[in-house]
């Protein structure tokens, strides 16, 4: 497995080489975001469509 710093720095060198900082930090906390989701989902710390959906709505009243 590797390290966290090896797997950043991959990510960082998979960008084309005229990539801005900005769309490399995007592209990192993306990848942080798609890891904790996983993470979520794999400790079920879920909830349904519906629910996400109602809460939307509770949001827009």
């Amino acid at each position: 497995m590797s390290t966290v710093k090896e797997e950043l720095t991959s990510l960082i060198q998979g960008q084309p080489e005229d990539s801005t900082r900005e769309e490399i930090i995007r592209e990192l906390a993306f990848h942080a975001m798609v890891e904790r989701g996983l993470a979520d989902s794999a400790a079920k710390r879920i909830i349904s469509n519906e629910e996400m959906a109602r809460r939307i709505r509770s949001w827009q009243q």
